[in-house]
């Protein structure tokens, strides 16, 4: 095979080739799903606490049960747990889309999607993690993690302009009928997978499962260099930007329509394939230093596009954000992977879920409330203070610590 740039060397190998398209036409269908159910919640509710709860709705679930799911997707065989997961939401969505095709559909419907959605992926992003690692090898490990970030962000660039247009042209029912679709390019490429046989971990009691369940945990708690990471994942997850404050600002702020909205989400998606660009080009070495001054360049451009009154100004600045937001998002989850054995890749990545995914619905709640008291503007900007002095007493606390531990993280 000719000789490939050293960010696509993941690409050799046919499983993770397989899964990068899976997971990049997965994504695009659950970003316009996402795009859709923002507007829709406001558009019906007109109430910024009303949509926010639809992230506590997600992540409940989510942080209840990452544990738990990370065990067993260090016991079963990864494959048919993403299997019986990714059917489960094709279901999901498909019922909603139904729902809204024949003029039933009302907001609690869906808080209804975000819980199930919520349950399920606290099973299926600990075994997405855990089996995309293990498609390749060590040495590729840094290819693997921005490739997929490629496919998540390639999703979040294309699916919310999508979107967008979707509801405008199409209505409610269409970018659920299309997620239901998405779900099947994922499990197409679960299912042509050549994987070799994995022995799976036997559960011999319930204080086995729970060893399993805190063994992750334990692990972090360990680890001066991930702590410094996921403390940071969490604050980000709370206080960065989403799609609920997006949102708020897109419609109350700028003033433009669901078009706006989409246009502004795929200018954060576009952003972040920049960030995804930069990190195929460049192996990089001092994890932990990149963390945090990308960490402080981010609470920038948040309070920036808080203070944008314009479209143009917003997607331009939410640009920006999300080159920083792609890098930072790589850059935590390259160390994470690449300090975890795999034998507890299950059972770590579930507690890289409940900071990441758990904090970020979380955070819609918080952005939901807060911007129904003080405007999403003013809301945005509390969040960038909050996170800038995270990042600064980061520096100050954890950084000489990170570099006694190491901070090449490629050992």
């Amino acid at each position: 095979m000719p000789s490939l740039p050293h960010g696509l060397t993941a690409l050799r190998e046919r499983n993770y080739a397989l899964y990068a398209v899976g997971q990049f036409i997965s994504q695009l269908g659950n970003w316009m799903e996402q795009t859709a159910v923002a507007w829709i919640l406001y558009e019906m509710t007109n109430s910024p606490l009303l949509l926010g709860l639809s992230g506590l709705f997600r992540a409940v679930p989510m942080i209840a049960l990452a544990l738990f799911g990370g065990a067993i997707a260090d016991r079963v065989p990864r494959r048919v747990l993403l299997l019986l997961t990714e059917s489960s939401m094709l279901i999901a969505s498909l019922t909603v889309g139904l729902f809204a095709l024949t003029g039933q559909l009302q907001f609690w419907h869906l808080y209804v999607l975000s819980f199930v959605s919520g349950t399920l992926s606290a099973f299926s992003i600990p075994a997405r993690h855990a089996l995309f690692a293990g498609l390749v090898p060590r040495s590729a490990m840094q290819s693997a993690v921005t490739l997929n970030a490629v496919a998540v962000r390639s999703g979040a660039l294309v699916g919310p302009s999508i979107g967008g247009l979707a509801l405008a042209y199409g209505g409610y029912a269409l970018p659920f009928f299309v997620n239901a679709a998405g779900f099947i390019g994922m499990l197409l490429a679960l299912a042509s997978m050549r994987l070799p046989s994995r022995r799976a971990e036997t559960i011999s009691s319930a204080t086995s499962l729970w060893h399993g369940m805190t063994s992750g945990l334990d692990f972090v708690r360990r680890n001066p260099l991930l702590k410094v990471a996921l403390g940071l994942e969490i604050v980000s997850g709370l206080f960065g930007h989403n799609v609920t404050l997006v949102t708020i600002i897109a419609r109350d702020a700028i003033g433009t329509g669901p078009e706006g909205l989409g246009l502004l989400l795929s200018a954060l998606g576009a952003g972040g394939l920049l960030g995804m660009a930069f990190m195929v080009a460049f192996e990089i070495k001092r994890h932990v230093h990149l963390i945090l001054t990308v960490g402080a360049l981010y609470a920038v451009l948040l309070a920036a596009f808080a203070l944008s009154p314009w479209l143009a100004l917003s997607m331009m600045l939410l640009f920006a954000l999300g080159t920083a937001d792609g890098i930072w998002a790589v850059t935590r989850n390259t160390l994470a992977q690449l300090l975890v054995p795999d034998a507890l890749r299950g059972r770590v990545m579930s507690v890289v879920v409940m900071a990441t995914r758990g904090s970020a619905p979380l955070g819609r709640v918080q952005a939901g409330f807060l911007a129904g008291l003080v405007g999403g503007p003013f809301a945005a900007l509390v969040g960038a203070a909050v996170i800038g002095a995270a990042v600064f007493r980061s520096w100050r606390m954890h950084l000489p610590r990170a570099i006694g531990a190491g901070d090449s993280d490629s050992r």
